[in-house]
């Protein structure tokens, strides 16, 4: 298991035992690698900011939201 699956999953287990119906993230549009890893887990696409992120490397960046239903 590598860092990102573990550190997803520890932060879902964490917020079930706590109480928490869902989990909402945003994810740069181009870090396709972490919405793949956001997706095996069960979050779903909810929206996207084009200008929701400025890098002065990169300029404006797209974010995605993602929403999890928690049982």
């Amino acid at each position: 298991m590598g860092i990102g699956t573990a550190l997803t999953k520890a932060c879902i287990d964490c917020a079930k035992t706590a109480g928490y119906r869902q989990l909402e993230l945003e994810v740069v549009a181009e870090n396709k690698n972490a919405i793949a890893l956001y997706k095996k887990f069960g979050f779903k696409e909810s929206g996207s900011n084009p200008r929701g992120f400025y890098s002065r490397y990169t300029g404006w960046q797209e974010l995605i939201s993602m929403l999890l239903e928690l049982d």
